[in-house]
C-alpha cells in the first residue's frame, strides 16, 4: 500500500506539528504548488510505517487543503479513511486480523437487524450500508455495488477487506 500525504504550507501554525510528523516519513520532499511549497510525506509500504502514518494523518484531518492518495486514489473523506486505517492498525495486533473485523461487522449487523446473517463483506464501515444493495432486475451486480460503497466509505485499500469479485 502507497499513501502520500500533501501539507500545503501556507497554512502556518496548525499545519507545524503534521509537518514536523510528516518529516519522519520514509520519503519527505517539498515542492512548489500554486502560490506556495507543500511538505509532501510518503510512505511507500503502509504497513512498515503504519503508527507514523496514522500520528500524521490525526494532526491533517483538521487542515482544509492537506490532501492524500493511497494507492494513487485521492482519499475524499480523511476522517472515514484515518478510522478505517485505525481499524487496520487494531486488526494487526489480533492473531487473526480477519477474524477480528468479522466480530466487529457481526457485532453491527445484530444491532441494524440485518436480514442475512452471512456477510458479503465482514467490515464494520461496510455493514449497514450493505443492507441498501439493490437486488432487482436491471441493477448492477451485487458486486459492484459493494465496491461502491466499499469506495464510499474509504476502505476498499484494507488488506483485510474480502468482497465478491466484481463481474464483468
Amino acid at each position: 500500500m502507497h499513501l502520500q500525504i500533501r501539507i500545503p504550507e501556507s497554512e502556518t501554525a496548525a499545519a507545524a506539528v503534521a509537518r514536523i510528523l510528516a518529516r519522519l516519513a520514509p520519503a519527505f520532499h517539498t515542492e512548489e504548488e500554486g502560490e506556495g511549497l507543500v511538505s509532501i510525506a510518503t510512505f511507500p509500504d503502509l504497513p512498515e510505517y503504519l503508527d507514523p502514518a496514522v500520528r500524521l494523518i490525526a494532526e491533517v484531518i483538521h487542515l482544509p487543503h492537506a490532501r492524500i492518495t493511497i494507492n494513487a486514489r485521492p482519499v475524499a473523506n480523511l476522517t472515514k479513511f484515518w478510522s478505517a486505517l485505525l481499524c487496520y492498525r487494531d486488526s494487526l495486533l489480533e492473531p487473526d486480523p480477519k477474524a477480528y473485523c468479522a466480530r466487529l461487522s457481526a457485532r453491527l449487523s445484530s444491532l441494524s437487524g440485518c436480514p442475512d446473517r452471512t456477510c458479503a463483506s465482514h467490515c464494520q464501515f461496510i455493514c449497514t450500508r450493505c443492507l441498501g444493495v439493490v437486488r432487482e432486475t436491471g441493477a448492477p451486480p451485487a458486486s459492484t455495488q459493494l465496491q461502491r460503497i466499499a469506495l464510499q466509505a474509504e476502505v476498499e485499500w484494507c488488506p483485510n477487506l474480502t468482497l465478491p469479485p466484481v463481474k464483468a
